[in-house]
């Protein structure tokens, strides 16, 4: 029985519980909120339907050269041509033909106060092309120096390192801090913006479903909205209440090794691309060492050195396949291409401290003409609303913690032998006491180990 109690401490010496108290929602940062319009280009710089029509008839190189681009991010690649690679004007055509995001999101609000929209959301490159992120830490304290940035995307006004997944906020009474923190709950503490989009703009030649994807995620992280988004309609207005998870780790479980704790400290990793361990950055960079071995190239939204192309329509397929394999075969151990080891290791263990964000969605229809409120004719413009705010002003985390310390082990340890074998310190000490002290004093009295000779 004391080996299986000592089985069970070595193989699975963590457990997780819940914390014995709850944890403030200003004690983390109010979720960063990613939106990504689902039209590409701004119609008045390219019209992606027409141009699709006439790629038949006529051999315009440079539109055609657009409508490859633009028609990565479509549904399908219905405008797909034999590029390996996009060139170095890519980015730029992109960042060019853009819609007008900026121009058309309206009365930001965050904790009841009016904020100036454009000084709140940053562009930033995704899997769905040029999205608009708020609460979102600056390129310099999610990527390493290595990685290739274009123009002033991902670039915030605040770059400060003023919170940690470890230590929380360095300085917790300063209420005007980044990332941004909600002090209370409720949607008048929560973000509130309006989304207007142009009637003209969408085009359900790239996207079947107009409107917006939006993600909430940690403000270190880099959304993807291919995989994890809600939608946001047009002339609809959502609500989104989000419910934190959290989960900690206690001191004591720091000592055990990393693969019995299951999990590592973002000091215990180093990545080449981000500057910060967490399991979402190691599978990113795992699925970019991966993406280029097998394609030569990386996706758009993938960190890249500046040397490194960019894959194009006619690699779309073997996108797809790269991260088909590497989700199937798993994200652990070494992937043989070729019938060689290029040394491609992910082990993407989970962090022993995260934060995530549950959320609840209801969404309506939004007839926003009768108020008579704002600056545009309905006839001209859809209008979108979103809201994000905290369900409750607390919240209870999870926490790891040792299955047995030293003085549980001791206990449990002891606790047998006292019951099956009467077993006691007492014991113990009168058993050395015989074979110590009572036999040398024995020998030093009677010149006799047993002590006196009573025949």
């Amino acid at each position: 029985m004391i080996y299986t109690i000592y089985e069970k401490w070595d193989k699975s010496p963590v457990i997780v519980t819940f914390a014995t108290k709850e944890t403030a929602i200003y004690e983390i940062p109010f979720p960063a909120i990613t939106i990504c319009p689902e039209t590409k280009t701004d119609k008045k710089k390219f019209d992606f339907g027409t141009a699709l029509k006439r790629k038949k008839q006529a051999t315009n190189t440079k539109e055609n050269k657009i409508l490859d681009y633009i028609s990565f991010f479509c549904d399908d690649l219905v405008a797909s041509s034999k590029n390996v690679s996009f060139g170095p004007d890519f980015l730029k055509t992109i960042d060019e033909v853009k819609p007008n995001f900026m121009d058309y999101v309206h009365n930001c609000s965050f904790m009841g106060k009016k904020l100036n929209c454009r000084n709140i959301f940053t562009p930033v490159i995704t899997d769905e092309g040029v999205c608009y992120s708020f609460n979102i830490l600056d390129r310099s304290q999610i990527f390493s120096d290595l990685v290739f940035h274009y123009k002033n995307y991902h670039k915030t006004s605040e770059n400060s390192t003023t919170w940690s997944f470890e230590k929380g906020y360095l300085n917790k009474s300063k209420l005007d801090i980044y990332p941004r923190r909600a002090l209370l709950a409720g949607a008048s503490n929560g973000l509130t913006v309006q989304l207007a989009t142009p009637k003209n703009d969408p085009d359900y030649k790239c996207k079947a479903v107009q409107g917006y994807r939006v993600i909430l995620h940690t403000p270190m992280r880099m959304p993807r909205l291919k995989e994890e988004y809600f939608r946001v309609p047009l002339d609809e207005a959502v609500v989104v209440s989000v419910q934190p998870t959290m989960i900690s780790t206690s001191q004591a479980v720091k000592t055990y090794n990393i693969k019995k704790r299951d999990c590592c400290f973002p000091s215990e990793r180093k990545l080449k691309f981000f500057r910060d361990y967490s399991q979402l950055n190691c599978q990113l960079e795992c699925l970019t060492n991966f993406t280029l071995v097998f394609c030569g190239c990386v996706s758009i939204f993938m960190p890249r050195e500046k040397q490194t192309p960019i894959c194009g329509t006619s690699k779309f397929e073997c996108l797809k396949e790269t991260e088909r394999k590497l989700q199937t075969e798993g994200l652990y151990g070494k992937f043989q291409v070729g019938g060689a080891q290029r040394g491609i290791d992910c082990d993407c263990m989970p962090l022993c401290t995260d934060l995530s964000y549950n959320t609840q969605i209801s969404q309506t229809g939004w007839d926003w003409e009768k108020r008579n409120e704002q600056t545009f004719e309905k006839s001209s413009m859809y209008l979108s609303s979103l809201t994000v705010y905290f369900k409750f002003n607390h919240f209870i985390t999870s926490e790891r913690n040792e299955l047995y310390g030293p003085t549980d082990f001791l206990a449990n340890f002891g606790g047998l032998l006292g019951l099956f074998t009467g077993f006691s310190i007492l014991s113990l000490m009168e058993i050395i006491y015989f074979l110590t002290l009572r036999i040398c004093c024995n020998i030093k009295m009677y010149n006799r180990w047993t002590g006196i000779n009573k025949q």
